[in-house]
């Protein structure tokens, strides 16, 4: 008996040995992006903005990046920087239609995770994200059916939010053993700004009311990972892939222009136990940091070469020039191209008038100082 007692302590001493050696388990990583959300429409960002309860604790749980920037007010072009760390110059995709992104040599971070073993799911809500683009590269599951959708003009072709919720879910139960990557993609408040009565009746404006919707729908999101036991050691990322005019500048809508109000996103990074939880950082940071800060987490080394660096290198020290373009003037009637250059507070808009902002003092962008300069 006490032979076997011994042999038994022995083996548990060697097997804590063998299991401080053993990598820690990776965590799930769940990249959840909301269509043309400005940030200075929510309350996190401006005092004067939408309350948005879900994403309030989110950030409650996380790390607040104060000033992040597309690289391109276009929602596939974007949404592949934030995939790959690669501008759209990079990665060659200029445009909404007409380029197709390829994966192939390139350093894309769904086939990345599913070289690591993760299950990877996409679950998107906009005909502008369809799987052919090449989006669906290294995804086991690409979810873009917009059966429901009609037949609206392409850059509308949209599911509703709470069928694209419910489809990850249910993905989300059968890999729940984890590790798994999740890319959840919302179309609200994307035109048209068609909000249910209850939030149009609490919001006037219906461009705040689809905010206002939108962020009921990740509440019941959250809550269900919660349920499931996800929520907490997940790693989450939240972000938009551009912003909206809304009127600022004279310009309704996004894709023409390079002002703050198009370029400027919110980003929320929730760390596998809230670790940083309530931090706020105030460093300009990118899209393209995105991919860069889901590989670090992971232990994958970040290919140098890419735009983008891990968030976790966004120090109050950290100097960052951020740029950004659009072709779509060029592309679609035959004006100028334009492109921009962020060297906090300053930002730089090129093109046939060149413009310059002082951000820290002027925030909307109202007084151009490049002659002045």
């Amino acid at each position: 008996m006490r032979t076997r007692l011994r042999f038994t302590a022995l083996a548990c001493v060697l097997a804590g040995l063998f299991a401080c050696d053993r990598e820690p388990p990776r965590p799930s990583v769940i990249l959840i992006s909301v269509d043309t959300l400005r940030s200075d429409y929510l309350a996190l960002y401006n005092r004067e903005g939408v309350p948005t309860p879900a994403l309030e604790a989110l950030r409650a749980d996380g790390v607040l990046y104060r000033l992040a920037y597309a690289p391109i007010p276009l929602t596939l072009p974007a949404h592949l920087t934030a995939l790959t760390g690669l501008l759209p110059s990079q990665h060659g995709v200029r445009d909404n239609g007409g380029f197709r992104f390829e994966a192939s040599g390139r350093s894309y971070l769904p086939q990345r995770l599913h070289g690591l073993g993760y299950a990877t799911g996409a679950f998107v809500s906009s005909f502008v994200l369809r799987g052919n683009s090449g989006m669906a590269t290294g995804f086991d599951v690409y979810d873009d059916d917009l059966s429901t959708a009609g037949s609206p003009p392409f850059g509308t072709l949209q599911r509703p939010g709470a069928q694209t919720i419910q489809r990850a879910l249910d993905w989300v139960e059968g890999v729940k053993q984890g590790p798994f990557f999740l890319f959840l993609h919302l179309y609200e408040p994307h035109l048209p700004y068609a909000a249910p009565a209850e939030f149009t009746a609490r919001f006037p404006d219906p461009y705040a009311a689809e905010v206002a919707y939108a962020d009921s729908l990740l509440a019941g999101f959250f809550a269900r990972l919660r349920q499931l036991g996800l929520y907490e050691p997940a790693l989450i990322l939240f972000m938009s892939d551009h912003g909206e005019g809304l009127g600022d500048h004279q310009y309704q809508e996004h894709g023409l222009l390079l002002y703050r109000e198009a370029l400027q996103v919110p980003l929320i990074l929730k760390a596998p136990s809230a670790k940083g939880a309530g931090e706020t950082v105030d460093t300009p940071v990118q899209l393209a940091d995105i991919a860069p800060t889901i590989e670090r987490w992971v232990g994958l080394e970040t290919d140098p070469s890419v735009e983008g660096r891990p968030l976790q290198e966004a120090g109050p020290d950290a100097v960052r020039t951020i740029v950004a373009e659009t072709f779509l003037p060029r592309l679609h009637y035959g004006w100028s191209e334009l492109s921009s250059v962020i060297e906090f507070p300053y930002h730089l808009i090129w093109g046939p008038q060149p413009e310059l902002y002082d951000l820290a003092n002027d925030p909307a962008e109202l007084n151009d100082i490049f002659e002045a300069m």
